[in-house]
């Protein structure tokens, strides 16, 4: 997909204050190879101070190269051979880049290849530098030519996750699921009064989906729109803003939101008249919960702590909102580092902390209140399978079916368990969705 026009190279005139996007994406690449920090985190620390120019720069280069990673190394693998020194993974991402700004951007070719080999340079790689300049002048001359039958998505979309996808929707689902995660997601809004998600809608030029979320089209500066200031509306995926609506109460009942940061759910459930007490165990990520509040003007309790380990003397609700830590694969489009960040292992790993939120959430709520479990996740063992494997030790728990009605009429996410799977090639008229998973259930006794 072709991109804005990029940013000139300037690294002469750069004034000392500010550094090289280029450089700052290289730095970025490195570090998410270990898989700890994510990708928003890292531009957050990287792209501080910098200038707008350079900080939509940064992220346009970063999420591109992410985005192509596998195709940009197929291109790479017949003319560069990593050199076998604490060089190679540096030299790697700085050719990387170079070839995302000439086949993935709208670059001019010469100013691809030169600031690459500037940014080597600057890197103090000046014994490669004649390396990256034939490498991307032969790939900028003859092209490149794929492996027999095989696609982009293919190439982009590791291996695990690509049949991960395909055992569990089939193979042309799975490609439309893989083709769909290396697209582009819109602005999402949720406004604070649902009965105005029309006018917000009209006032910046978007859409409302039947779910009831704004959606516009252009991004621009989040903090400059109208309504922002004002409290009257928040950021959040449509996906993720379904499971808050999906309680039959709210006036007066007290509800848990688990693992609540950013906010946004807790934000709707307080908006709907919930007392809404929001958990998440990273004082950090609770700021944000905070700061969100009060610029709606909306109150919630807000809890330090593992919602794993809660004391025993907890309160006990009426509700129950998990939205579970997870792989996180249905939100690609957003956080294209989850391809290179994320494996089986890594899934895997999360699904005893996922059941035992689970089991903790059974212990906070009252007997005839509902437990609504999400993830934003396309694995089944992360959805599906963990509740089927918590119903079948709580038998006094059963499934109370999502239905078209709560959804403003859409269907096509609701299984034949009455559960909620989105997939990210839904709502393609509208420009896709995140993929999601939710189920409610009803604690009998």
């Amino acid at each position: 997909m072709t991109e804005r026009r990029a940013r000139p190279d300037n690294r002469h005139a750069q004034p000392e204050d500010f550094p090289d996007p280029r450089m700052l994406a290289v730095k970025t690449l490195q570090e998410l190879r270990g898989g700890e920090v994510t990708l928003d985190e890292l531009l957050s620390k990287h792209s501080f101070g910098l200038p707008s120019l350079d900080r939509n720069f940064l992220r346009q280069l970063l999420g591109t190269t992410l985005r192509h990673l596998g195709e940009i190394d197929a291109m790479l693998a017949p003319r560069y051979h990593p050199p076998q020194d604490r060089t190679a993974s540096r030299l790697t991402n700085i050719l990387r880049l170079g070839v995302a700004q000439l086949f993935f951007m709208d670059t001019a070719d010469h100013g691809a290849v030169d600031s690459t080999v500037n940014l080597a340079r600057d890197a103090g790689l000046h014994r490669y530098v004649k390396l990256i300049n034939a490498v991307l002048r032969g790939l900028q001359r003859d092209g490149f030519e794929w492996p027999e039958n095989v696609e982009g998505w293919q190439l982009n979309v590791p291996a695990w996750l690509r049949g991960s996808w395909k055992k569990a929707y089939g193979a042309e689902m799975a490609q439309g699921i893989a083709q769909a995660s290396l697209g582009y997601a819109m602005l999402d809004l949720s406004v604070k009064d649902p009965a105005e998600a029309a006018h917000w809608a009209e006032e910046m030029d978007g859409v409302v989906l039947p779910t009831g979320t704004v959606r516009l089209e252009g991004r621009g500066r989040i903090r400059k729109l109208p309504g922002y200031k004002d409290g009257k509306w928040w950021v959040q995926d449509a996906a993720a803003s379904i499971p808050a609506k999906l309680f039959a109460a709210y006036e007066g009942k007290t509800i848990y939101d688990l693992c609540a940061a950013p906010g946004g759910k807790t934000m709707q459930l307080a908006a709907m008249g919930a007392q809404a007490i929001a958990v998440d165990k990273s004082e950090g990520r609770l700021k944000r919960v905070y700061e969100n509040l009060e610029r709606v003007e909306l109150g919630a309790a807000v809890v330090i702590g593992d919602a794993t380990d809660l004391a025993p003397d907890t309160p006990r609700a009426d509700a129950v909102l998990l939205d579970a830590p997870c792989s996180a694969t249905g939100t690609i489009r957003r956080h294209p580092d989850i391809l290179l960040r994320q494996n089986d292992k890594l899934m895997r790993s999360l699904l005893p902390i996922q059941t035992k939120l689970l089991n903790q959430a059974d212990k906070l709520l009252n007997v005839g209140g509902e437990l609504i479990y999400c993830t934003c996740s396309l694995q089944p063992e992360e959805g599906e399978h963990q509740i089927k494997s918590f119903l079948a030790d709580h038998p006094n728990y059963e499934r109370k079916p999502i239905t078209a009605d709560e959804l403003g009429g859409w269907d096509e996410a609701i299984n034949d368990a009455g559960e909620l799977r989105i997939l990210p090639l839904y709502m393609q008229e509208y420009g896709g969705i995140d993929g999601f998973f939710c189920a409610r259930l009803v604690k009998k006794s």
